[in-house]
């Protein structure tokens, strides 16, 4: 251990020292105050010589109320992502020099797409050996540049107080851009070695270091909103319904809740009610769940698989407006059905968005950008006063056409009685396993997989009174780093949390199983081991030659013994009852457990076969 880094480690209390032993350090603090002052409160961090000293600060300060220490950059990565899910507030990443950086890009990725406030703190060797064939060195700017809102490449520390205002100004600038989106500074530091080597920094450098400085902006959740000419949403409603050719009085409404809805559950619910639109709400946008106390008997949430999988007449009786929230519905039913019926559409969405390919006539100055639950209830309260002129909060008004919210339900009803009591009645398989899995209570949120996985909560999740906070990834639907975002996310809640993932989602993320080790708070992970990709049983290419071997990909894994490497609990699931009972378990148990949950290999294709042309049988509506 150097000289400086064993100083820091026994003086971690005062980490505001007045005497750095580096120029480095005196750099570096004016970074970690930067980023305390804007916001920043959890941070991960993936080690290594050059970023050493940043490390070490960042852990002694007392500012940090999260540290998670994190072998693997790209496992850490997806660990801020999910504490940034959780909390709604930035996090930063530190990584060291060389590749390292690059094993960020599939969290960028992700947070990009989603508008999630990560901050980058990438530490790299000095910029006047760049392309010197020195080790350890590649282009860290070049490896974030497309998935960042902001990027800053600093200059090598310099013994100079002109040098230091400049840099708190550039560093608070870029990292305030981190409320739209994930942010990149690359910090160049000296030392032979390690960055905490000790070195001569002037009396002048460090007096500039200890002024305050510009006051820097302050994380702001409702900061990300960029309100523009005509995006208030009473404008809104009046621009789009101008568009509409339905006429006077009540419309066929219709509001569609997708993943991320950028808006709390409740308020969305409370429009439901107030207008009387049906809420065609995803499993992952968490409006099925916390039904009770927002008056939800005049909310109709339904399921979009329960009424659009039949063939009924509905689904050939267009809505005249849709309100949309968050990102892409995943139900293929609901896809073709807001394709085949392109209405004027008001959407709700995290950050700007400049068209939407389900709906081609999309105005950008329709889209209401990352409301409030006051914003969503004005946008509400327009609606009723422009299309009944009724007061605010009555849906007897007359906004929405009696004959189309009683038909949603009616349907709703229907499809939800015959899905029910088919799945009840099937033999062990991957739709009942998702069945009891997504029946299970008392789990404060419930992270869900990509591919198969969100697939079966879409259909199987039903409404429930009790709250459960639901989180998906569907920035780019990818399963990259679905454990690690799940962790931070049990990080960054300390509370019960369930995960629903396929056993190559699982695979795709093992390292983050060394993290999984800190938790004590109850984290269960259901794997779904149906040996391979599963979810292309249901592609075309599923009768090719040759398919098993080159797409499916089957393999064989031993989950209980993977499980004891890592020190984890570990429970196997082979039918309802073990499964029950291994859910419980994991409810109770403090720390993560590993459920495998084994099912027939191609029990998914089959069984969700049988459910879909069973509901497909021909129906009138009422």
């Amino acid at each position: 251990m150097s000289e400086s880094a064993a100083v820091l480690r026994s003086d971690v209390d005062d980490c505001r020292r007045s005497t750095p032993l580096s120029l480095n350090e005196v750099w570096l603090r004016c970074i970690v105050d930067a980023v305390s002052e804007f916001g920043v409160r959890r941070v991960v961090l993936s080690g290594g010589a050059r970023a050493s000293l940043l490390c070490i600060l960042l852990d002694a300060d007392a500012r940090m109320i999260e540290r998670v220490n994190a072998v693997d950059e790209r496992s850490g990565a997806f660990i801020a992502l999910g504490m940034a899910k959780a909390t709604d507030e930035p996090v930063a990443i530190v990584t060291t020099s060389g590749s390292a950086v690059g094993n960020l890009v599939p969290a960028l990725i992700e947070a990009e797409a989603c508008h999630l406030p990560l901050v980058v703190l990438s530490c790299d060797r000095p910029r006047h050996l760049r392309g010197a064939g020195f080790g350890q060195m590649c282009d860290h700017i070049g490896a974030c540049r497309a998935f960042v809102r902001s990027q800053l490449d600093l200059p090598d520390p310099i013994d100079e107080p002109g040098a230091i205002a400049r840099m708190k100004e550039d560093v608070a600038r870029a990292v305030a851009a981190c409320v739209d989106g994930p942010v990149h500074v690359n910090l160049p530091l000296e030392g032979m070695f390690d960055s905490s080597e000790p070195s001569p920094v002037s009396t002048p450098t460090r007096e500039a270091a200890a002024c305050a400085g510009a006051q820097p902006k302050r994380w702001d959740p409702q900061g990300r909103r960029k309100p523009g000419a005509g995006q208030t949403p009473g404008e809104i409603v009046a621009r789009v319904l101008a568009r509409s050719s339905r006429g006077s009085g009540p419309l066929r409404g219709l509001i569609v809740a997708g993943p991320d809805p950028a808006v709390a559950p409740g308020a969305i619910l409370e429009m439901g009610r107030a207008t009387g639109f049906p809420i065609l709400a995803d499993a992952s946008s968490g409006v099925r769940a916390g039904l009770a106390g927002h008056r939800h008997g005049d909310a109709l949430v339904v399921n979009g698989f329960d009424v659009l999988a039949q063939r009924s007449p509905l689904a050939k009786y267009p809505p005249e407006l849709i309100v949309r929230l968050g990102l892409a519905p995943v139900s293929p039913p609901v896809l073709a059905y807001l394709s085949a019926h392109p209405a004027p559409t008001i959407k709700v969405a995290r950050g700007v968005c400049e068209r939407d390919y389900l709906h081609p006539t999309l105005d950008p100055r329709d889209v209401l950008v990352a409301p409030s639950a006051r914003d969503l209830a004005m946008l509400g309260d327009a609606l009723i006063e422009h299309v009944s002129g009724g007061a605010p909060d009555a849906v007897e008004a007359g906004c929405v056409t009696r004959e189309w919210r009683d038909a949603w339900a009616a349907l709703a009803e229907r499809g939800r009685s015959i899905r029910q009591a088919l799945v009840q009645a099937l033999p062990w398989g991957e739709v009942a396993a998702a069945q009891e899995i997504f029946a299970t209570r008392d789990f404060a949120f419930v992270h869900i997989g990509n591919s198969l996985s969100v697939r079966h909560a879409d259909i199987l999740y039903d409404n429930r009174e009790e709250a459960q906070t639901c989180y998906v990834s569907r920035g780019v639907s990818g399963i990259d780093g679905t454990l690690s975002t799940f962790f931070g996310e049990a990080i960054g809640r300390g509370d019960t949390g369930l995960l629903v993932i396929g056993d190559q989602a699982f695979l795709h993320d093992l390292p983050a199983l060394s993290s999984a080790q800190r938790l004590s708070t109850p984290a269960c992970v259901c794997v779904m081991h149906n040996r391979g990709g599963a979810i292309f049983d249901f592609l075309p290419v599923s009768t090719a030659p040759g398919f098993e071997r080159a797409i499916r990909n089957p393999y064989r894994i031993d989950f209980d013994a993977l499980a004891r490497g890592f020190g984890l609990a570990y429970a196997h699931a082979k039918d309802r009852l073990s499964l029950r009972q291994a859910l419980a378990a994991g409810r109770a148990h403090a720390g993560v457990t590993i459920v495998e949950v084994d099912v027939p290999v191609h029990s998914a294709v089959e069984q969700l076969g049988v459910l879909a042309s069973t509901l497909a049988q021909p129906t009138q509506m009422r």
